[in-house]
């Protein structure tokens, strides 16, 4: 099932929060408050003294939110408050809220509930934590201690509380309030989340009242290269340009700390240097190390010239040592005058001030996009003990960067705790190498969606190998780094890093050939589905819904929504289970439990029925991807490259075999906070799909932004499908034509897509495609076979006794795509010559000269196909 479409929630930006909730829908009664926010949210408040807490949290932003349907009553000294959902009792003048004075119980909800304070919470569904630093899956490899993933806001059990009690509260200095200390030590402030197993409502409420997930500028969801390494200008020059011509598209060069000087750093205990405020001296920095970068300004609009995000690496613990080009300027703007370190206080007005404007703004202006923060010192704030200092930089970084320009704010740090999720983007830091890492991600990248933190980014690769790894064994195993960028591709951000290890090498070309177009086949698969993905982000913005989330956001009642934890949906359509393990000569076999419905199966091009568990084998270059039959997927080019140069004038909808479906596009400027008013556009999309036809309509655009394109050129694909007898666009034929000429369409024997391409037209105008094809039942599932024999023929070349030829229908069998190519009119009859042909080959092959290993061999990966 698919999920149930939410309202957009009406939510303003960080600089626009309201904190008071509207008057009819609180319930005071002596000390206590209640504040019902939604029909499943209530607000309790207890204060000794009888005041509440009207100002902006750090986790509940917005209370001011159209009041519920709810009624009040006092029976036998008790207030009763019901909603559609929950009906709360509170004794009367009864004091703090204990198990013996307050009950809230379901009314309509699955499961049923009844909840008292105390109530152990067994079914939580977790959130997420601060860093992966040194864990091999979730395990730390120093202790063996097993991550804490808290709690989410979700639970089996129907309900989940938030004690947002001892949370810092925001003064009323707008359009920049600062964070200040409660005033009450013994009151009590309680959020009860009640909703059942209706898991999206409640993230969707949350986000109401706590912000929403902003959407990351649409270059974020490209290829990030980084690497810890004193990379210079010319090396990474050198680096840009080999990524291009080896084929590899790139949005975002992240470039760790040796940017800046790093003098005496040593990771040694006996050569550690302390500098003024008990910090290793080297790791904060902010003055450029000119002998690798000598002139920063033109390195950077080198990169901006290429259309390249840069984002720099910060460890600001050290403050503002003498060491620091803007030292002098920024200990005369604090009052320091003794020449010694100006020490970090984020929780100093005057010091962050100055910090941006004396040490941050500068480099920004140089060209610097946006920051990589990266701090791993004292977790609390020492002028404000209990704010988190991680939770705190994210607030500044994002919202400074809010009000200095009209580029869309972007961070990049570790999670800060509740309410970190209106600042994007997490990076889960120093993984350690091993298949438990790779297999122990899309978990936890999924069920970070349970506090709303849906844009984790990973070292894809992992960062470490672990201490003790002897030396011949540090060498990164090329189907591990497939299977993590295979994971990368389909998660929030594909990013690769590692740690500066010389025998630590992730740049496709150092790999075989073979690996090398794998990864290279995979990044661009991550840019052709950008506007998928674009279009979920949009959703996650508005109904607080993540891009990768856990099955059981659509599935709640089935045990295998919760036990399949190595599989997620990936939007609305899409349903990944990397692959997550090694595989035995060259084939990994996994189980994937397939939810109700019919799924297209991507890799063997073939319909299955769900609400199953199935298995299936998958090569190096294969992934386990199912989509929902009949969905549109709105894709890019193949030859994509950057996502930042596109303007929307292009778009593939590949139509996917199985039924009826309708979706969105969601397109805006890429790179403002348009999006957050008025300033985007949804295009909806309509299709029908049988085996003998095919209809797809895009309706009107709807919607305006800046740079939008008044036409656009449509290709819409249709895999999987038999030869076209009939293609029409708004009426008008359409011909066959080899060469993919627009007004035309074309059959990719290669793929077995008809391929429709359409003449530009106007985006405000309606378009209708619709396809007869010449029914083959043999097509379903023929793309697999196809690939899969190809593959083995090629490997069979490579072993076959030089000069003999190989036998013709081996040759043909290896072949087949390219003679569908050429002769698509000769489709059936290609396909009928193919299945005798591939049927003979194990008997040619053992009928012929070559050593029987390589027959046994030849014969395993034909039997493949058959499973």
């Amino acid at each position: 099932m698919a999920l149930a479409a939410t309202a957009p929630v009406a939510v303003a930006s960080p600089a626009e929060m309201e904190g008071r909730a509207a008057a009819a829908a609180t319930v005071t009664r002596g000390q206590a408050r209640f504040t019902v926010l939604m029909s499943g949210l209530i607000r309790m408040e207890w204060s000794p003294k009888a005041r509440f807490v009207d100002a902006p949290s750090q986790v509940f932003i917005d209370r001011d939110q159209p009041v519920p349907r709810f009624t009040t009553t006092v029976e036998s000294g008790k207030l009763v408050i019901r909603t559609d959902a929950l009906e709360l009792t509170y004794t009367l003048d009864s004091g703090r809220f204990t198990a013996a004075n307050l009950t809230i119980r379901s009314r309509s909800l699955k499961p049923a509930f009844s909840w008292r304070p105390g109530t152990p919470a067994t079914g939580n569904l977790h959130g997420t934590a601060r860093t992966l630093d040194r864990y091999s899956g979730d395990r730390h490899i120093d202790n063996g201690t097993r991550l804490d993933l808290g709690q989410g806001l979700i639970s089996r059990d129907g309900w989940h509380v938030v004690d947002d009690s001892r949370s810092f509260v925001f003064d009323d200095n707008r359009p920049d309030p600062w964070v200040q200390k409660r005033t009450c030590d013994d009151c009590q402030d309680l959020y009860f989340f009640g909703y059942g197993h209706d898991y999206a409502t409640a993230l969707s409420d949350y986000a109401k009242v706590a912000g929403r997930q902003p959407m990351p500028p649409r270059f974020a969801f490209g290829y990030w290269w980084s690497r810890y390494w004193n990379y210079s200008d010319r090396e990474l020059r050198d680096l840009v340009g080999d990524l291009d011509r080896s084929g590899f598209p790139l949005d975002v060069l992240v470039i760790d700390m040796d940017w800046h000087r790093t003098d005496d750093l040593s990771w040694d205990p006996r050569y550690v240097v302390k500098d003024e405020v008990g910090e290793g001296v080297g790791w904060t920095g902010y003055s450029w190390n000119r002998s690798l970068f000598p002139d920063p300004k033109r390195f950077l609009g080198w990169l901006e010239d290429r259309k390249i995000k840069a984002t720099l690496n910060l460890h600001p613990a050290s403050g503002i040592p003498p060491r620091e080009d803007s030292y002098a300027a920024f200990a005369k703007a604090m009052g320091v005058t003794d020449g010694t370190a100006v020490p970090f206080e984020g929780a100093d007005r005057r010091f962050v001030d100055n910090w941006f404007k004396l040490t941050l703004d500068p480099l920004t202006k140089q060209g610097v996009d946006f920051w990589w923060l990266d701090w791993q010192q004292w977790p609390e704030s020492k002028l404000m003990p209990g704010l988190s200092n991680t939770w705190w930089l994210n607030h500044l970084f994002y919202t400074r960067m809010q009000q200095a320009n009209t580029d869309r704010a972007l961070i990049y740090h570790r999670w800060g705790g509740l309410g970190n999720h209106r600042y994007q983007i997490g990076f889960s830091g120093d993984a350690v190498i091993t298949w438990e890492s790779l297999a122990y991600q899309p978990y936890f990248t999924a069920t970070a969606s349970n506090v709303l933190y849906g844009y984790w980014s990973h070292d894809i690769g992992g960062h470490m190998f672990a201490d003790g790894t002897p030396a011949d064994q540090r060498t990164l195993d090329p189907e591990l780094y497939v299977r993590w960028m295979q994971f990368g591709a389909f998660s929030p951000i594909l990013r690769t890093h590692s740690a500066k290890d010389g025998t630590l090498r992730k740049e496709p070309w150092r790999f075989s050939p073979e690996v090398l177009t794998i990864l290279r086949d995979t990044v661009a698969q991550r840019y052709r589905l950008a506007p998928y993905i674009y279009t979920a982000s949009r959703q996650a913005y508005d109904t607080g819904v993540s891009i990768m989330r856990p099955l059981y956001y659509a599935w709640p009642d089935r045990e295998e929504a919760y036990t399949a934890r190595g599989q997620y949906m990936f939007g609305d359509d899409m349903l990944v289970a990397p692959v997550t393990k090694a595989g035995r000569d060259g084939v990994v076999e996994t189980s994937i439990w397939l939810p109700p419905g019919q799924w297209y199966d991507t890799n063997r091009g073939e319909l299955v029925a769900g609400d199953r568990t199935i298995s299936r084998d998958y090569l190096l270059n294969e992934v386990p991807l199912f989509v929902r039959a009949g969905a549109v997927i709105p894709m890019n080019r193949q030859t994509t490259k950057n996502l930042q140069q596109i303007d929307g004038s292009e778009l593939v909808l590949q139509v996917t075999p199985g039924g009826a479906a309708s979706t969105r596009l969601y397109e805006d400027a890429g790179n403002d906070e348009g999006y957050r008013a008025n300033a985007f556009s949804f295009t909806a999309i309509e299709s029908a799909r049988a085996p003998r036809g095919a209809t797809l309509t895009v309706h009107p655009r709807k919607g305006n932004y800046p740079g939008m394109p008044t036409a656009r050129q449509i290709t819409v694909e249709f895999p999987a499908a038999s030869l076209p007898t009939r293609v029409s666009v708004n009426g008008v034929a359409y011909s066959r034509s080899d060469d993919q000429r627009s007004g035309h369409w074309h059959y990719d024997g290669a793929s077995l897509t008809a391929r429709v391409v359409v003449s530009p037209h106007a985006a405000t105008a309606p378009l209708t495609v619709k396809v007869d094809f010449a029914f083959d039942s043999r097509i379903e599932g023929l793309s697999y076979r196809v690939k899969r024999t190809a593959a083995a023929v090629a490997w069979l070349k490579e072993h076959w006794p030089a000069p003999e030829p190989l036998p013709d229908d081996i040759s043909l069998a290896g072949q087949f795509g390219q003679l569908a190519d050429y002769d698509p009119d000769r489709l059936s009859a290609l396909v009928s010559e193919f299945d005798l042909q591939s049927a003979r080959l194990v008997m040619l092959v053992q009928a012929s000269r070559v050593s029987a290993p390589v027959k046994a061999e030849f014969a395993r990966r034909m039997s493949l196909i058959l499973r």
